[in-house]
């Protein structure tokens, strides 16, 4: 076995025992030499992709062996991103909050007469009009799954402004965006290739949440129960077809709604199948359940910590240097400075303006409070557009929006210094 500081060199002057010794006290425990994850190591800081006996091998580590894997994946992560964490300004638009689905773990959906069927165009030009000035670039649409195919009362209101999909009221809802000076990206759901087309003309990139590849999460008692819109293969399908139009995509998976270690893994591979065929996936959330009072699953706990470590590490080994990976930092108010000890380089996006619909219980961190966390760990943080750096090309925008796109970003596709923060506040 090769010794672990041939293994891991450290990406600045610290020390490795000073480096590990941060990362035990936090998991309590004391670093001893790897046993099982010295290969693992070994092959993933040689620039091989881990395979899935690998990563299961990681799930089930005790905290004795974890820090040499967190601080392979910070190596990597650093290797390929530098000391530069990211994160986006965006206005939350929760364009309607109706959804046929049922997911056990959702607070977003209402019925109507709960609020209104969905925002009216004047509304959503507003707070794209709105966060334009207050230097937001972003303009987040989020909406229940096809309504339409639900509600009539929604049906019929849509149709009396003149659409009779919700991709459609999107499409020109992103397009009236884009002239206010905000850039759209658009989480629909399912989508068809002409929708995706659609799409293109304004939003620089899209996401859609795979969640987690398992068909078991629909049965009965699961979270994805009476989810027509969560069948996986289906929301594969969205994915791949962006990908044929490329489109950068934004996905990522839900942990600790009901999945095992394999479903997790499982999920992240089925991910990386898409990107290795098409190239397109321009980040990964990992995303932690939170229970809330009245849901469904009220009563699940939250993921572990550790295993929150373990499958954001696992991730950054399986996808290697270049991929962007997401921890939500306002879902992990005390604890999103150490996930850059597992491979973490982007926070997502933070709004001065709206909350966080999906999550109204957590409110976005500060800006100045992440630059100060971010600097006291040793990164930089940078503002970007909902279209990361490396997808600022021909290949994945069309002419006209990639125009748009290079006039809002400096020479090294992040939002301009003297932009990032314009009121010094979040």
């Amino acid at each position: 076995m090769k010794n672990i500081e041939a293994l891991i060199p450290s990406g600045d002057n610290t020390p490795l025992p000073d480096r590990l010794r941060g990362i035990t006290d936090m998991l309590g425990a004391e670093a001893s030499a790897p046993v099982r994850t010295a290969g693992i190591i070994e092959k993933a800081l040689s620039g091989e992709t881990i395979n899935r006996e690998d990563a299961l091998t990681i799930a089930g580590l005790g905290n004795d062996e974890l820090p040499y894997i967190l601080l392979a994946a910070s190596e990597i992560r650093d290797r390929g991103k530098g000391r530069v964490l990211t994160f986006s300004r965006n206005v939350f638009v929760p364009l309607t909050q109706l959804c046929r689905n049922h997911c056990g773990y959702c607070t977003f959906k209402y019925e109507p007469g709960e609020g209104a069927l969905f925002l009216k165009p004047g509304e959503v030009i507003d707070m794209a009009s709105k966060g334009a000035r207050l230097g937001c670039t972003e303009l987040l649409f989020v909406t229940g799954d096809k309504p339409e195919l639900k509600y009539g009362e929604y049906r019929d209101a849509l149709g009396a402004i003149g659409y009779e999909t919700t991709a459609e009221y999107l499409i020109d809802m992103g397009a009236a965006a884009l002239d206010e000076g905000i850039f759209p990206h658009t989480n629909l759901g399912l989508a068809t290739h002409d929708e995706l087309l659609g799409f293109k003309k304004s939003n620089p990139s899209m996401g859609l949440m795979l969640e987690n590849i398992s068909m078991r999460l629909l049965k009965k008692g699961e979270a994805h129960y009476r989810c027509p819109d969560k069948v996986p293969k289906q929301r594969m399908k969205t994915m791949e077809t962006a990908g044929e139009l490329g489109i950068p995509w934004t996905t990522g998976i839900l942990v600790g709604i009901g999945e095992t270690w394999e479903e997790r893994v499982d999920s992240l591979f089925a991910i990386k199948d898409l990107d290795d065929a098409y190239g397109h996936i321009q980040e990964l959330i990992i995303q932690n359940f939170c229970p809330k009072q009245g849901i469904i699953m009220e009563k699940y706990p939250p993921p572990d910590f550790v295993d929150m470590l373990k499958i954001v590490a696992i991730t950054r080994l399986v996808f290697g240097k270049d991929m962007n990976v997401q921890i939500p930092p306002n879902l992990n108010p005390g604890t999103y400075q150490l996930f850059l000890y597992s491979g973490v380089n982007d926070l997502g996006g933070v709004s001065p303006i709206t909350i966080d619909y999906v999550n109204p219980e957590a409110p976005w961190p500060r800006l100045e409070s992440m630059r100060e966390l971010s600097g006291a760990a040793g990164f930089t943080l940078r503002e970007r557009l909902p279209v990361y750096p490396e997808f600022i090309d021909g290949k994945y925008i069309d002419a006209p929006l990639l125009e748009r796109v290079r006039a809002a970003v400096d020479e090294l596709g992040y939002v301009p210094l003297e932009e990032t923060d314009p009121d010094g506040s979040n």
